[in-house]
C-alpha cells in the first residue's frame, strides 16, 4: 500500500478525458457512488462548498423533482464498474432519460456506457483500492463540475507535500490509536474528511471507527458519555480547522475538557494548509499513513478487504 500512497501525487497531476462527449450542461450534480467511489464527492465540496454537488449512496436514484430534470447531471461512479447499486442507478437514470456521465476504471459499467454512447471518464489505474483513488476521482469531478481552479490547485499542491513528516506523524498517531476505538469529529464543512478517516480505519487498519460532526454531536451523541464511559476504549480524534465557526471552535474546547474529566483520551489534529483544498489533501495523506501504520502494528493486510469480498460473493447467490 505504501507505494500507492507515495504515488498519489501522480493522481493530482492526472488530466482526465471525457470520452463519447460532449459533457452535458448542468446547474447541479448528483454523484451516485458507494464506498471509496463516493468519497471524493464530499471532499470536493469541502474544498469548495459553492460546487452544487450532492452524493447518493444507494440503489437507483433519490426522489428528484420535475424541475431538476435537464438541469441536474447524474454522475455514476464505480471504480470496479461492477458495483450492483451503481449498475442499478445507471439503468434507472438511462431509462428515465436523465443527463448522465460515468466515472469508472472498467467493468460492466464501462461496457454499458460505451454501448449506450454515454459520456465517460476512464480512471487510469484499476489495480489499486477505490479508497486510495480519491485523487483520480477528485480530478474527474473537478473536470465535470467545471472547477478548473480547484483542479489546478490540486496539481500545484503535489510538490509541496512533506511525505516524511506526514508519515512520521501518522506513525505517532497510530501508536495512540492501537487497541482503541476511534471517534472522529469535525465541523460540518469537513464532515467528509472525518468520514474518510473512519473509512481508512475500517478498510485499511481493519478496526471499527465512527465519525460525527460538531455541533450536531453536542445534541445527541454527547449524552452517551458519562459514568462508565471510560470502560470502553474510546479515543476521540478532533479534526479542527482555522475556518471552523468560532462557536464550533469553542465547542471543541469544551468537549476536550469533558472527555478529560471522563478519562477518555483526546487527540487533536489541526488541519494544516493555507487553503481548504490544502487542508483536505494534507489530512487525506495523514489518514492514509496512520491507517497503514496501524495495520502494520496489528499485523493485518492493509490492501485486501476479505470480509467485504466474502459478503459480496454471498450476495450474488441470493
Amino acid at each position: 500500500m505504501q507505494p500507492t500512497i507515495l504515488n498519489f501525487l501522480t493522481q493530482l497531476k492526472w488530466q482526465p478525458v471525457i470520452e463519447d462527449g460532449p459533457l452535458p450542461s448542468a446547474q447541479r450534480y448528483l454523484l451516485c457512488g458507494m464506498g471509496g467511489s463516493a468519497l471524493a464527492g464530499g471532499l470536493l465540496t469541502a474544498c469548495d462548498p459553492a460546487i452544487p454537488l450532492a452524493v447518493h449512496r444507494d440503489y437507483g436514484l433519490p426522489v428528484l423533482s420535475a424541475t431538476d430534470f435537464g438541469s441536474t447531471l447524474i454522475i455514476v461512479a464505480s471504480f470496479s464498474g461492477q458495483t450492483e447499486e451503481m449498475l442499478d442507478a445507471y439503468d434507472q437514470a438511462r431509462e428515465a432519460g436523465w443527463p448522465l456521465i460515468v466515472i469508472t476504471a472498467g467493468g460492466e459499467l464501462l461496457a454499458r456506457a460505451r454501448r449506450d454512447g454515454i459520456p465517460h471518464i476512464i480512471l487510469p489505474d484499476a489495480t489499486i483500492q477505490p479508497r486510495l483513488a480519491v485523487g483520480y476521482f477528485l480530478k474527474a469531478l473537478a473536470l465535470i463540475t467545471g472547477a478548473t481552479g480547484l483542479s489546478s490547485e490540486l496539481e500545484s499542491l503535489a510538490p509541496t507535500l512533506d511525505f516524511s513528516k506526514i508519515k512520521t506523524d501518522g506513525q505517532s498517531l497510530a501508536k495512540k490509536l492501537d487497541g482503541r476505538l476511534p471517534l472522529f469529529y469535525s465541523s460540518n464543512r469537513y464532515v467528509a474528511l472525518a468520514y474518510f478517516w473512519k473509512i481508512m480505519m475500517n478498510e485499511t487498519a481493519k478496526i471499527p471507527a465512527f465519525s460525527n460532526t460538531v455541533p450536531e454531536q453536542n445534541h445527541n451523541e454527547l449524552a452517551s458519555f458519562g459514568a462508565g464511559s471510560s470502560a470502553v476504549p474510546f479515543t476521540i480524534v478532533m479534526l479542527e480547522s482555522v475556518d471552523d465557526h468560532p462557536r464550533v471552535a469553542k465547542r471543541f474546547g469544551l468537549l476536550t475538557e469533558i472527555f478529560a474529566s471522563l478519562n477518555i483520551p483526546t487527540e487533536k489534529i489541526s488541519l494544516t494548509g493555507v487553503t481548504p483544498t490544502a487542508r483536505v489533501i494534507n489530512s487525506v495523506f495523514l489518514a492514509m499513513f496512520t491507517a497503514l501504520a496501524l495495520a502494520e502494528a496489528r499485523g493485518v493486510d492493509p490492501d485486501t478487504v476479505p470480509v467485504i469480498e466474502a459478503f459480496k460473493s454471498k450476495l450474488k447467490i441470493i
